[in-house]
Parts: structure tokens; C-alpha cells; sequence
């Protein structure tokens, strides 16, 4: 946005003691936003708006008069506040906390702390003070500066070294970009910042209670207990317990096999279910490519099962094929168009399960972070003994805690614990232990709480960065950590023209998607343009299955967890040019 910054000269003692204060161009400003300085606030800001900058501070605000907390509220969106000076050791005057604001004090002071370091004042790698010494400060709980530290932590401005000082991170962060900028190509050398969907973000991981698992884990003797090839009896009973929790599952801990993670639940799937060589397996289209080749490198064929735009598998299809070991699933959030299943669907797929004596291999993809609506319940609540659900901890942790789990009953479970038996178990016995203990403690569930909260942030980001360009449409944004951009095509959403969304059903996140052709060529020269511009997404062709038909649009796909904030906001700037200037020049980008 336009805006003057003009420097107001401190208090009359000359020493700097004055408020750092944002006003209006009339000067009608209320409250006091003191950023942070070497001890002391530096004096006055004034903070001038262009009429078109008040214009839309009034349609967010209600008013052109922004009080403090307002100006703290909206500051990622405006960027009122510009910092005079700060350095190491720097503190924050009492006055950026307005403590009759409904809006909570860590909130509060993470708009400051956030602030501050956007506007570069700063060094990468400069220490931030202690949390205690800071709620001294500030007059507040110790807990209130923890959780601003932890949720910046998270969003990549802070790093927290165990044992060390919570210190600046290196952000690759130039000048703000506005609406009218123009992203130059990216210099040779500069790391890409990558958007390609699958990467959770792990900042969060290395909490006081993953650290104290651990060595808790580290410490007990990896021989004290029974060993056995289906998993620690702790862990799963912890699992079971968690399922029970967050899925509405009643679950048998002995009916839990630990896995490496879905990768590996799929391969003990391979090796145990086909009836005969070669197994024939459904896969959906477009879908997960590793699933497709895990089962080619077994010899498995992967039979290709079309996902409606608006309803995911099409049963219609599924129910035309009569000789499948199995069929891998997607329901609660497909991957990548994000559409589930009614219960319609769930019902006839169970049936036709029954009918042909298929195993239903239920991926639960991502059902840990649903936006704006409830998740469904898992298949398994259908049909316990011919659905076998698959989990992991990989996207609520991290990658590198190659840890899951495969549900099974029956004769299912007797043929995957066999497999299992003859892989060996590839999850080292302090992991096993370390992620009971975390589970049993409640620790993931608040982990999880976290992750929500940040997820739900770096969504509104990406549809308000995406939502006013022309001839696309965000879809798979109603759960999971991506977003499928499609680049035109005809049809609508459910109930006409004129919504948020561009199909009339004031639903802008929901994953109906608009049929069209699917241009390989035009998706790739845009999945190229903003390569070339320094940012890598996935092309929505490369989950289609090689030769099957397709009825969907070209598209993009772009993940948000992995990239810190600033990041994000850069990628999305470039992603929102490239779109918009192949509308420019004309049809679709």
C-alpha cells in the first residue's frame, strides 16, 4: 500500500522516551504501538495513508481511525508500522500490549515481535532476550512470551537452539511487495522456494516434550521388553488409544502393525493381499504417484480408477471391475483435487468390497486438518474386517519420524502381521518408545493444535493471494496442506454464477473443480513460468496415470507447509504475477 512514514522528534527530555504511535494522515490515532528499540521506545511514527490505503483500511476495519491494537491486528496485511532502530538485546515497551483489547496478549505481541523483524531492522542470528526476562519486562505471564517465541519459531523468523538462545532466522526477504510489483527472475544460484505439495512443516517439532521423549526413550534398555515384529506393545497401544480419540474408532492394539510410514504400509499391502500373482490392485486417477510404482517394483498392476471432480472415486467405475486383490482409497480428502466421498459412495464401495472379496486399503490422508468442516469417519467404522486403515505421524511431525501404523482384522491382519514377520520392522526401538511416551502424555494432540492453527493462517494467506486473478479457481483447500490452482475450463459449482469461488455457491474453498480439457502443454508452460521466477510447483498431470483419459482442467498444485511465512508470501506474489499476466496476454494462463 502507499504510505509516508514520517519521523517525529522524541520527548522533550531528548533521551527517546517518547511512544512510537500510529496515526491517521489527520493525526487522529489512538492508542500507543511501541516497536522495539535498544530499552526504550525512539519516538513518535506517524503513519500517512494514500485515500485508496484508507479506503481499504475502512473496508477491513469499519473506520479510517485504526486504534493501536487494530494496527497490530491488521499488520501482516497493511504494514503500518515501520521500526526506527533495533538491536540485540532490545526489549519491548509495555505499551504495544493493550490489555483491554479482546485480543489475546501473546497474539498481541507476536503482530510486534513479527513487525519488527519484516521490517528488517534486525540481524540474522542477533539473540532475542530470554522469555523470562521479557514477561519481566512486559509485566506479563512467562507463558505469554513462550507462546509469541514458539509460534514465530514456527513460522520461520525465529530458531530455537536446545539449551541455546532463541535468535533471528536468515529470512530471504527483500523489499515489501505490493499489488503493482514485478518479480524479477531469479538471480543464478538462489535456492528455489519450493511449493511442491507433500512437505509438512517441522519447525514445530523440536518442543520441550518431543526433546524429553527422546531422551527418556534414549535412556530405557532397547532389550527390557518382548520384541515384536508388529510394533512395541506400547505404541500400539497408544495408537489405539489416539484412533479411538480422533477418529471415533474402537480399536484392538493387537490389530495395530507399526509401520515406516505409508510407504511402507503400501508395501506390506503389496506383498500380502494380491490372491495371486500378479495382484491387481485399484489406484485412483488422478492420485498418489507412489502408489502406483511401489506396486510396479512388486509386480502388481495398478489399475486405474477415475476420481469425479465433485464426489471422489467414481463407484460407477470400480463397480465394473469384478477380479481386484484390492483398491487404494483416498475417501475423507482425495489426493490432490481434495474432494471425499458421501456416504452414498462409501456404501456402495463397501458393498462391492463384500461382493468381490477386495481389500479396501484406506489411505487417511490428512484427515488431521480439515478447514472449515467436520471430518468423516473413517470407512473402517463400515467394515472392520475388510478395510485396512493406513496412518502416519510423518505429516503432524516430521519425515524424518518414519513412524505409522496399518489397521487390520481378520484374516487381513493375519497376512499383513506375516509380512511384516518376514520384512522385519524397520522402526528402531528408541523411536517406537519416544513416540508412546508422546502420544501417552498428550503431547501430539497439543503439537497438533499448533500445526492447525498455523495451517488455517498459510491457507487464508494463499486464497487471498490467488483469489482475485482472473480465470482461475483455488480448489482442495476444504482440508490437507495444498492447493490445486485449475487454469480455466467451462462448467461451475453447485447453484449458479456469482460466487466468492466463481460457481455461485458462496463457497470459494470447496473442491468442486470446473471441467474442461486438460492441457499438458499449457500447464507446463506456467509450471515453468514461475520456476523461472525461483518457486517450484507440482503440475496436476504428473498425478494422472500415464495413457488413462481425464476430464479435468490443467492445473497447479502448490503446498503450504513446508515455507516459513515470509517465504510464502513471496511465492504466492510471484505465482499470483504469472497467473495474471497469462490472462493478459491473453486466454487462459
Amino acid at each position: 500500500m502507499d504510505q509516508n512514514i514520517v519521523p517525529v522528534s522524541a520527548d522533550a527530555d531528548g533521551e527517546g522516551h517518547g511512544a512510537a504511535v500510529a496515526h491517521d494522515r489527520e493525526g487522529g490515532g489512538e492508542g500507543a504501538v511501541h516497536d522495539l528499540v535498544q530499552g526504550r521506545a525512539v519516538g513518535d511514527l506517524v503513519v500517512g495513508e494514500s485515500a485508496d490505503a484508507r479506503e481499504r483500511c475502512e473496508r477491513q476495519v469499519g473506520h479510517a481511525s485504526i486504534p493501536a491494537v487494530e494496527a497490530v491486528r491488521f499488520l501482516d496485511r497493511f504494514s503500518l508500522l515501520r521500526l526506527d532502530q533495533w538491536q540485540a538485546g532490545a526489549v519491548i515497551s509495555s505499551g504495544i500490549l493493550d490489555r483491554s483489547s479482546p485480543v489475546p496478549l501473546h497474539v498481541q505481541l507476536t503482530h510486534g515481535l513479527r513487525s519488527a523483524i519484516v521490517a528488517g531492522r534486525v540481524a540474522a542470528g542477533e539473540a532475542l532476550p530470554s522469555t523470562r526476562s521479557l514477561a519481566d519486562d512486559l509485566g506479563v505471564a512467562r507463558g505469554t512470551v513462550v507462546a509469541a517465541y514458539e509460534t514465530l519459531v514456527g513460522e520461520g523468523y525465529l530458531t530455537a537452539r536446545p539449551g541455546g538462545r532463541t535468535t533471528i532466522a536468515a529470512l530471504p526477504l527483500g523489499p515489501a511487495v505490493t499489488a503493482d510489483a514485478v518479480t524479477p527472475l531469479r538471480p543464478p544460484g538462489e535456492a528455489a522456494i519450493d511449493l511442491r505439495p507433500g512437505r509438512p512443516g517441522t519447525r514445530g517439532l523440536a518442543d520441550a516434550a518431543w526433546r524429553s521423549a527422546w531422551r527418556r526413550a534414549s535412556a530405557l534398555d532397547p532389550d527390557a521388553d518382548v520384541r515384536d515384529d508388529t510394533g512395541h506393545p506400547a505404541l500400539r497401544e497408544e495408537i489405539a488409544r489416539h484412533l479411538g480419540r480422533t477418529r471415533g474408532l474402537a480399536v484392538d492394539p493387537s490389530d495395530v502393525i507399526v509401520t515406516a510410514g505409508t510407504s511402507d504400509a503400501l508395501l506390506l499391502a503389496a506383498l500380502a493381499l494380491p490372491a495371486r500373482r500378479p495382484g491387481r490392485f485399484g489406484v485412483e486417477n488422478p492420485g498418489y504417484p507412489r502408489v502406483r510404482t511401489i506396486l510396479s517394483r512388486v509386480g502388481v498392476e495398478a489399475v486405474p480408477l477415475p476420481v469425479t471432480l465433485d464426489g471422489g472415486l467414481d463407484v460407477d467405475a470400480v463397480e465394473r471391475h469384478r477380479d481386484l486383490d484390492a483398491i487404494v482409497v483416498t475417501p475423507h480428502h482425495h489426493y490432490p483435487l481434495g474432494s471425499r466421498m458421501d456416504a452414498t459412495a462409501r456404501a456402495r464401495l463397501i458393498s462391492w468390497a463384500r461382493e468381490t472379496g477386495a481389500v479396501v486399503i484406506e489411505d487417511d490422508y490428512d484427515s488431521e486438518f480439515p478447514h472449515g468442516r467436520a471430518p468423516l469417519p473413517p470407512l473402517r467404522l463400515l467394515d472392520s474386517q475388510g478395510v485396512a486403515l493406513i496412518g502416519t505421524v510423518s505429516k503432524l511431525l516430521s519425515p524424518a519420524v518414519r513412524c505409522g501404523w496399518i489397521i487390520a482384522s481378520g484374516a487381513v491382519r493375519e497376512r499383513l502381521g506375516d509380512a511384516r514377520a518376514d520384512l522385519d520392522l524397520p522402526v528402531s526401538a528408541v523411536l517406537q518408545h519416544a513416540l508412546a511416551l508422546y502420544l501417552g502424555e498428550g503431547s501430539l494432540a497439543r503439537h497438533t493444535a499448533r500445526r492447525r492453527r498455523d495451517y488455517r493462517h498459510r491457507r487464508r494467506l494463499v486464497l487471498e493471494a490467488l483469489e482475485r486473478v482472473d480465470g482461475v479457481e483455488v480448489a482442495a483447500m476444504n482440508g490437507g496442506l495444498h492447493a490445486v490452482v485449475l487454469l480455466g475450463g467451462g462448467g461451475s459449482c453447485e447453484g449458479g454464477g456469482g460466487c466468492e469461488g466463481g460457481g455461485g455457491c458462496g463457497q470459494r474453498d470447496r473442491a468442486v473443480v470446473r471441467k474442461g480439457t486438460h492441457s499438458v502443454e499449457q500447464e507446463g508452460a506456467v509450471v515453468a513460468a514461475i520456476a523461472e521466477r525461483g518457486v517450484l510447483v507440482s503440475g496436476l498431470s504428473e498425478y494422472v496415470v500415464p495413457g488413462a483419459p481425464i476430464d479435468i482442467p490443467a492445473g497447479i498444485v502448490l503446498g503450504y507447509a513446508e515455507p516459513t511465512t515470509p517465504q510464502m508470501v513471496q511465492a504466492l506474489a510471484v505465482v499470483a504475477e504469472v497467473l495474471a499476466a497469462g490472462r493478459t496476454a491473453g486466454g487462459s494462463p
